[in-house]
Order: structure tokens, then sequence, then C-alpha cells
């Protein structure tokens, strides 16, 4: 094999890794959609009863009259295989319109919430 060969090969790959790279960035995005279409919610939260973070999340969700589904994943089995998905960890889990925002994070909230108002 040739420089000029192994040097094109090593290209290919490299542009393949890339675009297979930024395919898997965002098929947690297109789960997401998939999940909010199923449900029929632009807004779900994966959460438990007994988290905090979920209770903050709910909280600021009610406060601003915005519509959400809560799954609670330690009583409803196919909640949690969903929320296994996303790599299973971090509650409260909320999608927004096929976004995804892991915690209690108030200003990413109110971010993607103002995208819903346009």
């Amino acid at each position: 094999m040739s420089k000029r060969s192994a040097v094109f090969g090593a290209v290919i790959l490299l542009l393949g890794l890339m675009g297979f790279s930024l395919y898997q960035l965002g098929a947690g995005n297109r789960l997401a959609l998939s999940l909010n279409q199923a449900h029929k919610s632009e807004v779900l939260m994966y959460g438990a009863s007994w988290c905090p973070a979920c209770a903050a999340t709910r909280e600021f969700l009610n406060a601003r009259n915005q519509p959400f589904l809560e799954l609670d994943m330690e009583n409803d089995p196919q909640a949690a295989r969903e929320f296994a998905q996303f790599g299973g960890h971090g509650i409260p889990l909320v999608l927004i319109d096929g976004r995804v925002i892991r915690g209690h994070s108030p200003a990413e909230l109110d971010r993607l919430l103002a995208r819903l108002e346009k």
C-alpha cells in the first residue's frame, strides 16, 4: 500500500467516525422527541416521589402553569425502561419537545419552555 493510499484511507476512516459521532450526539434528542410524541406531551418528567430535585422541578413547572406529564420510575416499569435508555442516572430527567434536561435546571427549563411558546 502506498503512503498516499494509507493517508486517504485514514482520512476516510476519520470522516466516517466523525459522521457517526455527530449522529450519536443527536440520538438522545431523537429518542426524547419520540417519547414526547408517544406520551402526547411536550413536557415529560421522569422522577421519583422522594426526590427533592424532582419536587423543585414539579413546583417550577406548576408555578408557570406549564402542562407536563410526570412518570414515576419506581412505580411504573415502562417509565423505568424509558429512563434507562438515557443512561439511567440523574433525576429528574425532563424532556421538552425533543430536548433533554438532567436535574433541576431553572435556566435551561426557562430557555426550552420559551421555545414552545414560539
